[in-house]
């Protein structure tokens, strides 16, 4: 007999599809006259995308940041730019809506060219036209940064140290591992792939056919599934099979690992600032809350929601603070997805309570800014919206 869970879970799914179906079917005909649009866009590249020179002069090293600010260049946007030139990194700002002179003025300074081309393609649209580019200029950087603007990043003035130390050909900032979703959160599988907002990669990867074969070959699509199927995973994949080395600042596995030595009190003060989207994770962490004890029995069952928590979303989303603790905090989500606005809510909470270091002050006015454009009205700090 087949259990009650997985009827409502197989339920769930095929309500989702139907939930799709009509945007499906509007996006049917774009998706027809993409291979056309493909071909139009590289024939008509240097008509329809515009490169102006900066002042950073490209050397061994040089960073691809996609971004899109129609309503102006952030200020957090200037702060990535510099970080990456104090670095050693030449950006190639890459613009998937058009940048005013205004703001060129201010990342002109801060970069070695701009380029505005249509949106096209999400994120790995605009990566795949910068490294075609930057082959185009028969240049050969010995270190890759690939990188958007969907998150804020970096929040701490360590992370390249951390970065550089690792030893894989491509490094990123969090490795998403899979899990087969069950009543209890899930298990993990060994389906995992970098999260593609950030990508370091190295001379051994940049120079290797795979790599080369990937970007040559990769199809733009404003079908965001697909994006994500053949361009986020898809390169983690490709990468890994062609024999490259992939590894990441964070993970879930490491994260529980690195939980496993807190005593009852420190997990405690951990879900005092844990964040949720799912009512029933939220209703649990009330109730092993209420029946806290400084007993092996409660840190157990605590954990046990931990780990039920994150199968279920991010670690880093969820768990803020433990994220801190384990790995320090990196990167924040701008998505407005309640998981990362929740877990917006709860960093601030952590700043104002002096429990995480600050970020860049241009960082942290824009993550202020964010919360208090999601809870406007809302006093105190409930974990769910």
């Amino acid at each position: 007999m087949i259990p009650a869970w997985k009827l409502r879970r197989e339920v769930r799914r095929v309500v989702q599809q139907i939930a799709t179906l009509p945007s499906t079917i509007v996006q049917l005909p774009n998706r027809l006259g993409e291979p056309r649009r493909r071909r139009l866009h590289d024939a008509r590249f240097r008509e329809t995308v515009r490169l102006r020179d900066g002042t950073i002069s490209p050397g061994s090293q040089i960073g691809i940041f996609l971004i899109y600010q129609p309503h102006g260049i952030a200020p957090s946007v200037l702060a990535t730019c510099d970080w990456l030139v104090a670095n050693g990194f030449a950006p190639l700002v890459v613009s998937n809506c058009p940048v005013t002179d205004a703001d060129f003025a201010k990342l002109a300074p801060r970069c070695w060219q701009t380029m505005e081309r249509p949106n096209f393609g999400y994120d790995f649209g605009g990566y795949r036209d910068a490294i075609r580019h930057i082959n185009g200029q028969g240049l050969s950087p010995g270190r890759l940064i690939i990188m958007n603007d969907s998150v804020w990043f970096p929040m701490r003035s360590d992370v390249m140290e951390r970065l550089v130390a690792l030893p894989q050909d491509i490094v990123g900032l969090l490795q998403d591992e899979k899990v087969a979703h069950d009543r209890q959160g899930g298990m993990p599988t060994d389906r995992m792939h970098l999260e593609s907002y950030f990508f370091l990669i190295r001379e051994r990867a940049l120079s290797s056919e795979v790599f080369r074969h990937f970007w040559r070959d990769y199809r733009m699509t404003d079908f965001k599934p697909n994006t994500i199927k053949f361009g986020e995973i898809g390169f983690s994949k490709a990468m890994a099979a062609g024999g490259l080395s992939l590894g990441a600042l964070t993970d879930r596995s490491r994260f529980l690992a690195g939980l496993r030595g807190h005593d009852a009190a420190g997990l405690r003060r951990i879900l005092s600032y844990a964040a949720y989207a799912d009512r029933d994770i939220a209703a649990d962490a009330d109730r092993v809350l209420a029946e806290y004890a400084p007993t092996e029995a409660w840190r157990e069952r605590a954990f046990a929601h931990i780990t039920r928590a994150v199968n279920r979303k991010r670690f880093n989303a969820s768990f803020p603070l433990a994220t801190d603790e384990v790995f320090g905090i990196h990167f924040l989500k701008k998505s407005r997805e309640p998981i990362f606005s929740n877990m917006r809510r709860a960093y601030v909470r952590l700043l104002d309570d002096n429990l995480v270091q600050p970020p860049p002050p241009e960082i942290e006015a824009e993550v202020r800014k964010a919360v208090a454009r999601d809870f406007p009205e809302q006093t105190g700090s409930p974990r769910v919206a």
